[in-house]
């Protein structure tokens, strides 16, 4: 089970959504990259999308962005097509800007949580956001 007050995780339709918050260790990373696998399992035999909120995440070390690149290399290999990041501040943009693969009509950087639903839905992603991603 993950830690609450670390992450909101669950799949909607083919999006899924991912809310980080706090600070995250190489270990978490790896919890979350099972949990990913996981929770996948049932869409990624089609295109798939990843809604990331990173507003309330605080950087992570060097060691744990190495999860993180292997988690986007193995969601990009498993359909996962489209990704929209909520962002607070550029430096956020940057670090997954560099662990991302996705070119940039592929990827999208907003602030805004409305705006990343519309940019899904816009490619033909129909999604509404769960309340705890609100």
């Amino acid at each position: 089970m993950l830690r609450r007050d670390l992450i909101e995780i669950q799949v909607v339709e083919r999006v899924l959504c991912v809310k980080l918050k706090n600070v995250w260790t190489k270990s978490f990373v790896e919890q979350v990259a099972e949990e990913t696998k996981l929770l996948v399992q049932n869409i990624k035999h089609e295109p798939w999308a990843g809604y990331i909120d990173i507003r309330d995440w605080i950087m992570p070390s060097m060691e744990a962005l190495e999860g993180f690149q292997r988690l986007y290399d193995w969601c990009a290999e498993n359909n996962q097509t489209h990704e929209v990041t909520i962002c607070r501040f550029d430096t956020q943009k940057q670090i997954i800007g560099d662990v991302s693969s996705y070119a940039a009509e592929y990827h999208y950087f907003t602030q805004s949580g409305t705006e990343a639903c519309s940019w899904l839905n816009n490619k033909g992603f129909e999604f509404e956001r769960p309340e705890i991603f609100k």
